[in-house]
């Protein structure tokens, strides 16, 4: 059975920003971070390596491996968690 790779949006997205502190300089760097990784997962997708499985809701994003041979990347990719 094939792995399964969701990214938990709300958690790794709005639960890493301090709320105890928050600044809009915090939401802005959390957010750039956010975005690097998401773009390097966009090169996938653009390259038809992966696609974003259509579930109706942004938490979580379901990712389907198409090409086995970026697995590893996406696996290693900080937002990506393997699904139980």
């Amino acid at each position: 059975m094939p792995k399964k790779y969701v990214i938990w949006w709300h958690s790794k997205f709005i639960d890493e920003i301090d709320r105890h502190r928050t600044t809009i300089r915090e939401i802005v760097e959390t957010t750039q971070k956010t975005v690097v990784q998401l773009k390097k997962l966009q090169r996938f997708e653009d390259a038809g390596q992966i696609k974003i499985q259509v579930t109706g809701s942004l938490n979580p994003i379901c990712i389907e491996i198409v090409d086995p041979s970026v697995e590893g990347k996406v696996a290693r990719n900080p937002l990506v968690e393997q699904a139980p």
